[in-house]
């Protein structure tokens, strides 16, 4: 016969489950929060553009408040300048590759550097565009207070100027006669009038030819 003794004598030897506590809620966290930003940024851009870019919607796209973005940049403009200084890193380290990559003659180097140039922008449409837009002070490199947009086009300058060293340039002021060259590989990569850039492809024997046309223009007078 059972009673409430037996009843509770069993009872205490069932182990007791000790009730757990409400687990907190933690807050958001990113490896790298403000990386992320960015390259939410480059995707709306490719989207939307420039013009529609909100920090809301940023943060929205990544899963944080705007003022979660906040604490990263101050305003749009803050970060537009941002991706702007990580474009043009990126865009320098590929000038430097390319020219290296190329032969030790002036003629090979230049061709290597507008090919690079033009595949840059093609490839990266949303980085190119902050990079050369109003909305950033960073239209011509070389009046930038961005280094790595210093550091770009001074790779192209100090091409020029190897190149009046050895003979295949004319003489001249180097950073008049590079930004002549980067205006005319700017022009080809923002109008885009041959898109195939593979090896073999019309938009590389475009540019190309443009390059050797460059060199021809800027070859000593006899």
């Amino acid at each position: 016969m059972l009673t409430v003794s037996t009843c509770l004598c069993k009872n205490s030897f069932m182990p007791v489950r000790k009730l757990r506590k409400p687990a907190k809620k933690r807050p958001y966290h990113h490896g790298n929060l403000r990386d992320a930003l960015i390259e939410a940024s480059l995707q709306l851009i490719e989207q939307k553009g420039i013009k529609g870019l909100t920090l809301r919607e940023i943060g929205a796209a990544i899963g944080v408040s705007r003022m979660a973005a906040y604490r990263h940049f101050s305003d749009k403009a803050a970060l537009l300048t941002a991706i702007s200084e990580a474009g043009f890193v990126q865009f320098a380290e590929a000038l430097e590759a390319a020219k290296a990559s190329a032969g030790s003659d002036f003629p090979s180097q230049l061709a290597a550097l507008a090919l690079s140039y033009v595949r840059f922008a093609a490839k990266h449409r949303a980085h190119y565009e902050v990079m050369f837009s109003s909305a950033v002070d960073v239209s011509e490199p070389i009046r930038s207070a961005s280094e790595a947009a210093k550091r770009a086009f001074g790779i192209l300058e100090q091409t020029i100027r190897e190149g009046q060293l050895n003979g295949y340039v004319r003489e001249g002021d180097s950073v008049t006669l590079a930004r002549h060259v980067w205006a005319h590989v700017h022009g080809i990569s923002t109008l885009r009038l041959e898109p195939d850039l593979s090896e073999h492809g019309a938009g590389t024997r475009f540019v190309l030819f443009c390059a050797e046309l460059l060199q021809s223009g800027l070859i000593p007078a006899s």
